[in-house]
């Protein structure tokens, strides 16, 4: 058995820029504490969200120094630390965040560099599913049409289109390009505003899996070329919500897509592929705030940051389906039981990347794996 004191796991502050999330709530740390661990944490931790420190105490939370904090055997974050920030590790700890490294080759590096065994939650898969990319999925989905909404309107240099049922004027359309939790939680929310909904969806296997669970009235068909450009041609809002878009994803809307295409109509990017990924006319990432960016008359919102705009639902839905895949994961670091699933989000280990998507972006950049 373990010594007590190698049961440890450590909760540092986030470092992101203007995101007040948090991993750690009293309700994650309660789970924690029953499952036998000692929970480390910087003092103010929950503060963006409205959670004090004397909530965490009451839950056995005991608050230290950041480098106490980082010295933990196990140290558990929300969102990715810096590169730098890594250098605070040594070899042998453990790590657990949303990592997204894929799409940055400083960080690949540091991983490397670091030695220490990572985990990135997005990646962790069972039953096909990927449990804790979920609620950040379903947030990003329906904040994908609330934006598209607004862009929509005239103030924003949309088309000038309201996007609900309204007796009189026509039905706004709107595409959504896949058919994951993204893409579900967009097709949900526009067909409840009024919206006629067209779901494209990668294969017919696709298809008929979500088929089942689509809206009343939401047309779900395979994407191809053909129908695409003819969807497209009649869309006001068009999201992105393809879950893997990397270097080698087909572009599936291009320039001369965009001329086919009502001026002042939007397209969302929700999902912010890597390289030129699937939506290359969207652009770079932008930042919450900016105004769409205009291509051929088409209006382009890409945010990577979707779930963030809203840290309190963000945080209490993500934490309440987190929690118990943190104590497996907890386990398997710091007592070495064996978790097929949890082994799925291991993205390095001993200064070596060893999930393939890491590994592959990494040959791509030129970072050694």
């Amino acid at each position: 058995m373990p010594d007590s004191t190698d049961l440890v796991i450590g909760f540092p502050r986030e470092s992101s820029v203007g995101d007040r999330r948090t991993l750690l709530t009293p309700a994650v740390a309660c789970v924690l504490a029953e499952a036998g661990f000692e929970v480390l944490a910087e003092p103010g931790l929950g503060a963006g969200v409205f959670c004090d420190d004397a909530e965490l105490t009451a839950q056995g939370v005991r608050f230290a120094a950041p480098d106490e904090v980082w010295a933990a055997p196990l140290v558990l974050r929300y969102k990715s630390v810096n590169p730098n920030e890594l250098s605070r590790l040594r070899p042998g700890q453990s790590i657990g965040a949303l990592f997204h490294a894929e799409g940055d080759p400083a960080l690949l590096a540091a991983l490397t560099d670091s030695g220490v065994t990572a985990y990135s939650y997005e990646f962790l898969e069972e039953d096909g599913r990927f449990p804790m990319a979920a609620p950040g999925g379903e947030i990003a989905g329906i904040q994908s049409i609330l934006y598209g909404a607004q862009a929509l309107q005239t103030v924003e240099g949309g088309r000038g289109v309201l996007l609900a049922e309204v007796a009189g004027a026509v039905t706004p359309q709107v595409v959504v390009i896949g058919c994951g939790t993204v893409g579900a939680a967009a097709a949900r929310t526009a067909a409840a505003l009024g919206a006629r909904v067209t779901v494209l969806a990668r294969s017919q296997d696709s298809a008929s899996r979500y088929l089942p669970d689509a809206p009343a009235g939401v047309r779900v068909a395979v994407n191809t070329p053909e129908l695409r450009s003819r969807v497209l041609a009649e869309a006001d809002l068009v999201v992105g919500a393809i879950l893997i878009s990397t270097f080698d994803t087909p572009p599936m809307i291009t320039e001369t897509d965009l001329r086919g295409m009502k001026a002042g109509a939007v397209i969302v990017d929700a999902t912010c592929g890597y390289g030129e990924g699937y939506l290359p006319t969207a652009g770079t990432v932008q930042q919450p705030g900016d105004a769409p960016r205009v291509t051929q008359g088409v209006l382009h919102v890409k945010l990577d940051a979707l779930p963030a705009l809203v840290p309190v639902t963000t945080t209490a839905a993500y934490t309440t389906n987190a929690a118990p895949y943190l104590v497996r994961l907890a386990r398997v670091a710091l007592s070495g039981v064996s978790d097929a699933a949890i082994k799925t989000a291991r993205i390095a280990q001993g200064g070596r990347l060893v999930h393939p998507v890491c590994r592959q972006h990494a040959l791509f950049y030129g970072v050694p794996a």
